[in-house]
């Protein structure tokens, strides 16, 4: 008897292990990643259908990579119209075609900005500075960003230091046709604000800026054109099942069978 417990007990450590691989993953800013370059631990709600969105929330659109369609833009355009926010958070220039839709003047410049106002090693880890007044960045004076794009356009919210450059090389130096420049990482124009480092938001950056994260509540994520989603087909499925009733109770009715069915075999016998 002991034998039968300890490996049903093995067993069940067994598919916990299991469970856990296949039900997380390493995509950058996929909510589903539990580590640093995951977002597994921002507490966002995250929307699908971008109608009828609260004009109380906010609305973050995190590392763009799928295209907005004309009606889409449309819906943010009335969201923004009601008094709602939305917050781009872009470093690739994928957002500017949405950008271009809405009717703004932002523009997401992409680069590999560095700068020498840092505490750490690595070049592209720096402090930006808030010059703007906005409600995201109420009581906040300075933020730490990870390798930011730039940010054309708007009224600057953040900006870097003297101390900063486009490193086009990659050296972690000022060579060649480089120069030391103040450069905007982050501008609005209303209630729509872009900001050029989406790395913000992952799970290693999350404390390094909790002012700002607070600031955002109550925020809401565009899940279909956000890289918070992935690839994996098996949490994919997890998911759909728990977003459609009809296939969660199907699912229950197929686990309780064996057991209906060998209670009534009990019975008869």
């Amino acid at each position: 008897m002991r034998e039968a417990w300890a490996v049903l007990f093995i067993l069940l450590l067994a598919g916990a292990a299991v469970y856990a691989h296949t039900t997380t993953t390493t995509e950058e800013y996929s909510r589903y990643n539990v580590g640093w370059n995951g977002t597994s631990n921002l507490a966002a709600e995250e929307v699908r259908d971008l109608r009828g969105l609260d004009p109380a929330s906010t609305l973050l659109v995190l590392a763009p990579d799928r295209p907005f369609t004309a009606e889409e833009a449309a819906y943010l355009r009335a969201f923004l119209d009601s008094g709602g926010r939305v917050l781009v958070a872009d470093e690739e220039g994928a957002a500017n075609d949405l950008l271009a839709d809405l009717g703004s003047s932002m523009r997401v410049r992409p680069g590999n900005l560095s700068s020498l106002d840092r505490d750490h090693t690595d070049p592209g880890l720096f402090v930006g500075y808030v010059v703007g007044n906005a409600t995201f960045f109420a009581g906040v004076e300075t933020v730490l960003a990870n390798r930011p794009a730039a940010v054309d356009g708007g009224e600057p919210l953040i900006e870097t230091s003297i101390l900063t450059w486009d490193d086009t090389d990659a050296d972690g130096r000022v060579t060649g046709s480089e120069t030391f420049a103040k450069t905007v990482i982050c501008a609005h124009e209303g209630n729509l604000t872009v900001l050029g480092d989406p790395s913000l938001f992952v799970n290693a950056m999350l404390a390094e800026n909790p002012e700002f994260i607070d600031n955002l509540r109550p925020v809401k994520i565009d899940g279909v054109h956000s890289r918070t989603g992935t690839a994996n087909p098996i949490i994919n499925t997890i998911v759909w099942i728990q977003d459609t009733p009809p296939a969660a109770a199907a699912l229950a009715a197929l686990a309780v069978l064996p057991v209906a069915w060998r209670f009534g075999r009990k019975r008869d016998e």
